[in-house]
């Protein structure tokens, strides 16, 4: 069959544009809200390192994650556009209206329950690679139990090393958050930001187009790194706040070690191609550092809400999708 660009793929590449605008709502403003919340680096200087990094990634830590969740939870040959109008649009969806509650979501626990819920919906149910399934719920929930007992066993340990250290070590921690944000952004641009570059990988190969079939496109990820950045900057506040202030007021010491734990879980996870959630990582990293320095530090009830929402994502993704993928498989 002749490679081809249709119509059907440009509307869906409007849809994926979408969805990387409202990831950079969602996710851009969880980085941003960390990078910036022990007011050392300039919001300025941080979106610049959210852009830099979201570009850089994929081409320094590969694609991994493009190739898990394009061909190992269901097959290419057995996807369809409907499957992956489903699997956006619900996602999205769910998105939004965490949004409009000013908690942030896990995209990736939403982006995977929305898939299997859409192949579910198909004809094609029997294809879907349940091992691969359950090996990325398990490394989803596993990297947030890593992070909160890293955070908490790792602050114990820092501050029984430093408890003589003077008052000015608090301006190291400032100058190594630099790169621990670097590191943070990178990790995010190798792992979550990879679910729009394999949306539109998958299109590209349902539809039959040789536009935008390489995962590594410097163009196109140019263009969602912008986009990103742009979602970040418009609608991510409410999130950034989440973030940044109301699990706790974080100070340089834990928010350097809530990146760095962040940022070698992440990107541990992507080298091995499993898609894990930055956010939910990094969120449980500062809970694990506030809950083992002060834990009346850490708001609770904020903390109990997000797990909540944590907790409804996947199954309320699966549920959407499924009913969305086959209301588009009845109509087309």
């Amino acid at each position: 069959m002749a490679h081809t660009m249709n119509i059907n793929f440009l509307i869906f590449i409007g849809f994926a544009l979408i969805f990387q605008l409202i990831m950079g709502a969602n996710d851009g403003g969880t980085l941003l809200g960390s990078i910036v919340s022990s007011n050392f680096i300039h919001p300025i200087f941080a979106v610049i390192i959210l852009f830099i990094g979201m570009f850089l990634a994929p081409f320094i830590f590969g694609t991994a994650i493009v190739k898990t969740l394009g061909t190992k939870i269901l097959p290419l040959e057995y996807m369809n556009m409907q499957l992956l109008y489903g699997t956006i649009i619900s996602t999205i969806i769910w998105v939004i209206i965490a949004q409009k509650i000013k908690y942030p979501v896990s995209i990736s626990y939403a982006f995977v329950g929305a898939l299997i819920g859409g192949g579910i919906a198909t004809r094609f149910a029997d294809k879907i690679n349940r091992p691969e399934v359950y090996k990325i719920f398990g490394a989803l929930i596993i990297s947030i139990l890593i992070s909160f007992a890293a955070g908490f066993l790792l602050i114990k340990l820092i501050n029984l090393l430093l408890h003589k250290a003077a008052p000015r070590t608090s301006m190291y921690f400032k100058i190594l958050q630099v790169f621990t944000s670097v590191l943070l952004v990178m990790g995010y641009g190798a792992n979550d930001a990879e679910k729009t570059l394999s949306l539109i990988y998958m299109a590209a190969y349902v539809t039959h187009t040789n536009i935008a079939a390489n995962a590594k496109d410097p163009w196109i990820i140019l263009a969602l790194a912008a986009i990103f950045v742009v979602g970040t900057l418009l609608f991510g506040e409410n999130v950034a706040t989440t973030a940044g202030f109301r699990i706790m007021r974080s100070k340089p010491k834990q928010t350097f070690f809530a990146q760095l734990i962040t940022s070698v879980t992440v990107l541990s996870f992507a080298r091995i191609g499993l898609p894990i959630s930055s956010t939910e990582t990094l969120n449980m990293g500062l809970i694990g550092i506030g809950a083992g320095e002060k834990p009346y530090s850490v708001r609770w009830n904020v903390v109990k809400n997000l797990l909540f929402v944590w907790i409804i994502t996947i199954p309320a993704s699966i549920l959407l999708s499924y009913v969305i993928t086959l209301i588009l498989e009845k109509m087309f």
